[in-house]
């Protein structure tokens, strides 16, 4: 069991409140994070910085963050946006650059499968690709991609099954 049951009481409600230490969180939650942080910014170094950004600020904030039921499920919600911000600077400096040059640098990288794929899921429209590199990447359940999100659990499902369809279409062109 990573947390015990505490009686203090939250701050809304009479619920009860995990009792988790910094510390434990972070060796908990890291890995996960990294995962879903790798798989959606396709850039490991990329995916450390914003990983330790998140836990800078659980850490910040750890007077509430630590009384959470889920802080987890908190740290992946920042993750997530910080990314989602991440996204729209790229796809702004992106058109910059498309209009400065013509060709872009290429790189070496991992199996062309797995860079198809994740290329694949990048190309997803927002939530969706949230959803799949949550469900996938960060091994969490839908009821968990569902609270990270603040989606309900049908929206997660159908996100998920609209997406494995758009994926299976986008890698049959690939190949």
């Amino acid at each position: 069991m990573y947390a015990t049951i505490s009686a203090q009481p939250m701050d809304r409600d009479d619920s009860l409140v995990l009792d988790v230490s910094f510390d434990e969180l972070y060796r908990r939650e890291y890995p996960a994070l990294l995962a879903v942080a790798t798989a959606l910014s396709g850039s490991l170094t990329d995916a450390e910085d914003v990983v330790q950004d998140t836990m800078v600020k659980a850490l910040a904030k750890w007077d509430r963050v630590g009384r959470l039921q889920r802080p987890g499920g908190w740290c992946h919600r920042v993750l997530v946006n910080a990314l989602r911000s991440a996204w729209r600077r790229r796809r702004t400096h992106g058109a910059w650059l498309s209009r400065q040059r013509r060709v872009e640098a290429s790189t070496a990288g991992p199996n062309a499968d797995v860079i198809a794929f994740w290329g694949a899921v990048r190309r997803l429209p927002e939530r969706p690709r949230s959803v799949v590199t949550l469900y996938y990447a960060g091994d969490r359940t839908v009821e968990e991609v569902a609270a990270i999100l603040d989606v309900p659990e049908g929206t997660v499902r159908s996100d998920l099954s609209r997406a494995r369809t758009a994926l299976i279409k986008d890698l049959r062109e690939f190949q």
